[in-house]
């Protein structure tokens, strides 16, 4: 694929005019187009006083290195991701995972030493999933940092709004951690997908001249 067929590139994510043509019409989301917006939000964050820098947005590698139980990868984007530093110094960390193509998330509220799960689509293998991960992500904090016993965090299940038969859990999960991170209620329903899709699409392509998404 040349380069003139990307609409925004950026570090390991590239995402092309078909990813956005996809993603307006109601196709299923690329793994880029997730990880696109979750660097957007990780930059503003960061580098900007537009949002709360006590909440970390990590991108969706991180999940998926620990739930393949890949050792060497699960160890570089750990230090890619969150630091120990990093991990004292955030009140709330979301964490985007994909189980069987269906996009969902955690956020880690450190002081209620608790795991929120938010999926448009309620099923055990997706909460499976979830605590799977609490378990090996808060196994390699014991193990590698020097923090002292950790207390269990409970994995609880937020009520959210639910998708029909589409493919719009992405969608879902972007406006979940964009709702977290503007400190604002979590309001989408079925019926705002339309919307969001196209709200999305025009922010990817604004993106183009803009490394803020």
């Amino acid at each position: 694929m040349t380069s003139d067929t990307y609409i925004w590139k950026c570090a390991e994510a590239s995402v092309s005019h078909l990813d956005a043509y996809k993603l307006l019409i109601g196709g299923d989301l690329s793994d880029d187009v997730i990880d696109a917006f979750v660097i957007r939000l990780w930059n503003k964050i960061e580098t900007t006083n537009s949002y709360d820098r006590k909440i970390h947005v990590i991108r969706p590698w991180l999940a998926q290195a620990f739930l393949d139980g890949n050792r060497e990868m699960v160890a570089k984007r750990m230090k890619e991701n969150v630091s120990q530093q990093k991990f004292l110094e955030c009140e709330r960390i979301l964490i985007p995972i994909v189980s069987f193509r269906h996009w969902h998330m955690v956020e880690l509220v450190r002081k209620e030493k608790k795991f929120y799960h938010y999926s448009s689509i309620k099923s055990p293998i997706y909460t499976a999933d979830a605590v799977k991960f609490r378990n090996k992500f808060m196994s390699f904090i014991q193990s590698n940092w020097r923090l002292g016993k950790l207390e269990h965090h409970v994995i609880v299940s937020v009520d959210t709004s639910q998708q029909g038969p589409t493919l719009d859990c992405g969608i879902f999960m972007i406006e979940f951690i964009n709702s977290i991170v503007e400190k604002r209620p979590i309001t989408i329903s079925e019926g705002d997908c339309t919307k969001y899709r196209a709200k999305f699409c025009a922010t990817l392509l604004y993106a183009r001249d803009s490394p803020f998404l």
